[in-house]
């Protein structure tokens, strides 16, 4: 058995599909949501879903209050699907803020309730798909045979963007989402240039994160407050920023290794699973 983690990105998209049509193997597909997924994803993730008839399971964090007791998942579809945050919010009650120094929040809303449903569903050689491609041979994990992770996008149908891009230019449907903004609009590992020039232009998405610095600052561990942004910045201190002049981030635009605006965590167009 195969089970495909979709992340609701177009590489992701693109793995499933060809595992679907290329492999004898049976195969699963689940997808996690964080209830801050861009509504396109959603509306993507189902698309796929219909056409392809991948029956894909929906599932979100059911965060246990109680120390000491992982997360479980429940399941959705794409109409009960948190577009609210709720996930999100029940696991910063828990774990507190995710930043550069807590990096919980892919292993409680995407790994573990995946993990936990493939536990009671799948069997124990299942292997794991994740979409990591050719040219991003640097986040695959050294062990990943051990953990019966595999990328097939790498080893069983080598696969790069521009592949990855092709097809969607010949698909009747396709993810529908501004670059800038991605799956996950606000995300934390995006440059500071991104998070000025959305606030300028979407400063709606931003509504979430200040609300949970406002909230939910002192949950988790440690004595001090928690912030969402690099720098120890707060949603407030870029919002604060963008009033300020900058040069604002485009499709064209050639990111500066030495400039802070454009340092970055990683933010890619999906959050890949790292199993």
């Amino acid at each position: 058995m195969i089970v495909s983690s979709f992340s609701g990105g177009k590489t992701s998209a693109y793995m499933t599909w060809w595992l679907k049509n290329n492999t004898e193997e049976e195969l699963v597909v689940l997808f996690a949501n964080t209830g801050q997924e861009h509504p396109n994803t959603l509306d993507f993730v189902n698309r796929c879903d219909i056409e392809w008839g991948l029956n894909v399971v929906w599932l979100e964090a059911d965060v246990q209050p109680e120390l000491g007791i992982g997360t479980k998942y429940k399941i959705v579809d794409y109409g009960s699907a948190s577009r609210d945050g709720k996930p999100f919010e029940d696991v910063i009650k828990k774990y507190g803020i995710p930043n550069q120094s807590y990096l919980h929040c892919t292993r409680e809303m995407k790994l573990a309730p995946i993990n936990a449903w493939a536990k009671d569903h799948c069997p124990k050689d299942r292997k794991m798909a994740v979409g990591i491609r050719v040219d991003e041979i640097d986040r695959m994990q050294a062990d990943a045979k051990a953990k019966n992770i595999i990328y097939p996008l790498v080893s069983m149908n080598p696969t790069d963007k521009r592949k990855v891009d092709r097809f969607w230019e010949v698909q009747p449907f396709t993810l529908d989402i501004p670059p800038l903004l991605g799956n996950c609009t606000w995300c934390w590992k995006k440059t500071l240039r991104k998070h000025l020039t959305l606030i300028k232009s979407n400063p709606e998405i931003y509504e979430f994160p200040a609300r949970m610095e406002r909230e939910y600052a002192m949950c988790g561990s440690g004595d001090d407050p928690r912030v969402f942004f690099r720098g120890n910045k707060s949603t407030q201190d870029l919002i604060q920023m963008a009033k300020n002049p900058f040069m604002p981030w485009h499709e064209d635009y050639q990111p500066s290794l030495f400039n802070e605006f454009d340092v970055s965590d990683g933010c890619v167009e999906g959050c890949e699973v790292e199993f």
